[in-house]
């Protein structure tokens, strides 16, 4: 009886769906056959990629990869280009966020132009924050040597009312997203951290840019990062765009570059510090071999299949693959909520006499009040474990700003995006992982842990410049036991803000009881 009614009330939502999002019907992406199994390329056998990478790697012992951070959007999205203008075999490329903006448009365009040269292009973006309409997007599919797969899709696909409803029905399965990103090219390099594919993400946007982090790796550790997106790519989830619609043609492709074409050439000044059209990037790849630093590294993410699945989180698998740190851990979140367990960890660490140091964004910065609203409860505590507290200023140094902005574009401000962890000046995480519930419960995440000492001064120097009183808020308690900001700027006793308006929202949002979902 008990199952009749499961299957009585399974009826009825499926139903409620269909129902309420006429004339649109059901996705009928949940009966496709059983895809066949496909993975990445063998690494190029020419080009000057393959040329690059031995360069890079000669002499270098067989387990060492090389390595680049890319602290600087307008390099971030340079490096991407030429990833893509230099492809000879293939391209794989997940991301959480595709915008439609210039940049974005611009990167596309890179894949449709390899795509042409007989480069196969495989693209895995997650639905939920996805704007293109299903005809597009299964017109994509159809053009030759791209494939473009939806990670989780809705079943009612671009109705804002039935996906709504749909997401109620359906919140379980629906609300685990994929925040992967990961950018492979000719499984020779590879691109991964914390930049999803848009302006604010690549220094043109006009209302805040980023300021976050990549790292650019050729070695061993390539081969790893493509068959995991290979795991990602064969799973059920990932829906191949051609079963959304049974419209779209390769002439609506054409329409769609045609259009690319046009915004890019409409956007002229904004976008003169990128290149539109495919370039010789010969010179700037000839220098990496004395631009990268070498060490050894480990590909890790979460399991791409069913949030019931008992399998280890990236959070976990981080600390077990990390030795533990004997002198300081600087680690960086724009998105903070860590919980009583985490705040536990962090205790233990400081009573062996280890400087744990954070970074996350001010409520100034914060692109998210909302998620601004529930870390800041934590705040006291965290600083309570005897751990140092800084917020990212939203007004930094010129030289932050700099690395933020595109020229010619000034942001309003600038927010900070990067996600990464450093142990002891040896060891670092670089991924997507933002410490927070969505990220380490919700979620799927990946990231590259790295062992190069170079490498991880390096990073740990960048760190701490965003520390720094021209670019953070330190956050303290002082003699009386009141929260104080201090920076450049002198000594505060409330938040730093933008406006007035950012303090309202902050204070309505903290009493909405959302913290497991941010």
């Amino acid at each position: 009886m008990k199952r009749l009614k499961k299957i009585q009330y399974l009826s009825l939502k499926a139903l409620a769906v269909c129902l309420l999002v006429l004339p649109v019907s059901c996705a009928s992406w949940k009966n496709l056959p059983a895809q066949t199994e496909e993975l990445a390329l063998a690494p190029s056998s020419s080009g000057i990629l393959k040329e690059v990478e031995q360069a890079v790697l000669g002499g270098k012992g067989e387990k060492q990869s090389a390595f680049l951070l890319l602290e600087r959007n307008e390099e971030a999205l340079n490096w991407r280009l030429a990833l893509a203008d230099h492809a000879t075999s293939s391209i794989d490329a997940q991301y959480y966020i595709w915008d439609s903006d210039e940049s974005a448009s611009l990167m596309f365009e890179r894949l449709m132009y390899a795509a042409d040269r007989g480069v196969r292009v495989r693209v895995l973006l997650d639905d939920f924050s996805l704007s293109a309409k299903n005809k597009t997007l299964a017109a994509i599919s159809r053009y030759p040597n791209i494939e473009l797969k939806i990670f989780n899709p809705s079943h009612v696909q671009r109705s804002n009312i039935g996906s709504l409803v749909e997401f109620i029905l359906y919140f379980k399965e629906l609300n685990r997203r994929m925040h992967n990103k990961m950018f492979v090219v000719d499984n020779r390099f590879a691109i991964v951290g914390g930049r999803n594919i848009g302006d604010a993400y690549f220094g043109l946007s006009e209302k805040y840019n980023n300021s976050d982090l990549d790292v650019l790796a050729t070695g061993p550790v390539v081969p790893e990062v493509s068959a995991s997106f290979d795991e990602y790519w064969n799973q059920s989830l990932a829906v191949p765009s051609w079963a959304l619609s049974k419209r779209g043609t390769t002439e609506d492709v054409d329409e769609l570059r045609a259009n690319i074409m046009t915004t890019l050439q409409e956007a002229g000044e904004k976008i003169s510090s990128y290149p539109i059209a495919p370039k010789d990037w010969s010179s700037e790849l000839h220098h990496l071999p004395g631009q990268m630093k070498y060490g050894t590294a480990n590909f890790l993410q979460d399991d791409p299949g069913d949030v019931d699945d008992d399998l280890p989180r990236l959070l976990e698998l981080i600390f077990d693959e990390v030795n533990p740190s004997e002198e300081e851990v600087r680690i960086v979140s724009p998105y903070f909520i860590p919980g009583d367990e985490f705040l536990k960890e962090v205790k233990h660490l400081v009573d062996q006499g280890i400087k744990v140091k954070f970074l996350t964004g001010s409520l100034g910065s914060n692109n998210h009040t909302v998620a601004h609203s529930h870390y800041k409860k934590y705040r006291r505590r965290i600083l309570e474990t005897g751990a140092e507290l800084y917020e990212f200023r939203h007004d930094p140094s010129s030289e932050i700003r700099d690395a933020s902005n595109v020229t010619p574009v000034v942001a309003q401000f600038i927010s900070l995006h990067a996600k990464t962890i450093v142990g002891d000046r040896d060891r670092c995480f670089i991924g997507s992982l933002n410490l927070d519930p969505r990220s380490v419960v919700i979620n799927t995440e990946n990231g590259m842990i790295i062992d190069s000492p170079d490498l991880a001064d390096e990073l740990a120097t960048f760190i701490d410049q965003l520390m720094s009183p021209e670019n953070s808020w330190q956050v303290y308690l002082d003699e009386k036991n009141r929260m104080r900001w201090k920076s450049s700027e002198g000594v505060v006793s409330r938040q730093p803000a933008r406006k007035f308006s950012q303090r309202i929202a902050d204070f309505i949002f903290r009493l909405i009881p959302i913290e497991s979902q941010l």
